[in-house]
């Protein structure tokens, strides 16, 4: 099933995808013992990382991974990782509510060529090789992740991880999930926040685009999925 959200109020709008994330997991472990969440980065992630926090959801079952990253040390102002630690896990952590070691790093390996990526997919392996929950944010031109509209990164075959040095979005070096583990999930968040993401939300609506020329697109076959946006 997939749904639209609209709310011109873009900080409700985020709380309100937050408590649709939450949702999602509580759902997942109604089920499972653990629950995988992929999450990217960006300004409206952090705010939801926060709202989430007030949720309630038997956080030490949760596992989080990530959807993209910068190829940089975790602890770069650019990365994801840190977003994820400081916005939500961390202050989790100290109210005792989860574990650090819930949240799974991508470690940049600059000594073999696929930087890290193979190694991170065996941690996802240890975790039940999959993504049970993902949150996604849409970019101006479409892309989610790392996976961009007309670049070898959305037709790469992998099913895992892969890294790029030529992303149409700076910086160049980035690490993300591969077409292949997206589809693959049952349970999305789409975000198409802000005025600058216009023409993002009207390739979405478009139905003579595919995918392949707005890769947000791919939340649609999945069996839950909610697309949140402050766009009419």
């Amino acid at each position: 099933m997939f749904r639209t959200i609209r709310e011109r109020n873009s900080d409700l709008l985020l709380r309100r995808a937050a408590a649709d994330m939450c949702e999602k997991i509580r759902t997942a472990l109604a089920s499972q013992d653990s629950v995988n969440v992929a999450v990217p980065g960006g300004r409206s992630v952090a705010k939801i990382f926060e709202s989430m926090r007030a949720e309630a959801v038997d956080w030490t079952r949760v596992h989080f991974f990530l959807v993209d990253e910068r190829l940089v040390p975790i602890d770069h102002p650019d990365s994801n990782f840190r977003l994820l630690m400081e916005h939500l896990v961390g202050p989790l952590a100290r109210e005792g509510k989860m574990s650090p070691a819930n949240a799974h790093p991508f470690i940049l390996d600059t000594s073999v060529p696929d930087r890290g990526a193979r190694a991170y997919e065996q941690v996802l392996k240890h975790h039940g090789a999959r993504f049970d929950v993902v949150l996604l944010s849409a970019g101006e031109d479409c892309h989610v992740g790392a996976l961009f509209p007309g670049h070898h990164s959305f037709a790469d075959s992998h099913h895992g991880f892969i890294v790029m040095d030529d992303s149409p979005k700076p910086p160049p070096g980035r690490m993300t999930s591969s077409l292949s583990l997206v589809m693959s999930v049952q349970a999305a968040v789409l975000l198409v926040v802000g005025e600058e993401k216009r023409t993002a939300y009207r390739k979405f609506r478009d139905a003579s685009i595919p995918a392949s020329g707005c890769p947000a697109k791919l939340v649609i076959g999945m069996k839950d999925a909610t697309l949140f946006t402050d766009l009419d």
